[in-house]
């Protein structure tokens, strides 16, 4: 299973790296994050805590599947217009795929901490309203 200060360091790291993330937030849950997120302002990064599903069916040799889900997301605000809504959208979109590039050019050089990953296992997809009023993207591996 990923080291759960290994997987900080990789999200604080992605914070250093990429422009336009104003900071990141390590959670459990929804309520978790909620809280978490409660007087911060920004592009945030929310990186649930990586699960690990065990399989095998000898116990010398079990091997654990990750799962990951990431956020990317800037709270909403009333009377934001259309447009606003669209700019936070483009904003947001274009972080969660620079992480998603920085993933994906770990991996292919074969010292990346997500090991096992296969391309077709990530899935991006828009978020409005979560954790009580942030919109983004949020993205989900496997490996």
């Amino acid at each position: 299973m990923i080291g759960i200060k290994d997987y900080n360091s990789i999200c604080e790291g992605w914070v250093n790296a990429i422009d336009g993330l104003d900071g990141h937030h390590l959670v459990a849950q929804d309520n978790h994050a909620v809280n978490s997120l409660r007087d911060h302002r920004g592009i945030r990064l929310v990186a649930v805590i990586p699960s690990a599903t065990a399989s095998g069916s000898d116990p010398s040799s079990i091997s654990d599947n990750h799962s990951i889900l990431l956020f990317v997301i800037n709270k909403g605000w009333t009377g934001q217009t259309t447009e606003e809504e669209l700019d936070q959208y483009a904003k947001t979109q274009e972080i969660i795929l620079a992480i998603r590039e920085n993933i994906l050019e770990s991996f292919e050089e074969g010292c990346g901490p997500f090991w096992r990953l296969d391309s077709d296992n990530i899935s991006i997809d828009p978020e409005f309203n979560v954790f009580g009023g942030w919109n983004g993207w949020s993205m989900s591996l496997l490996f």
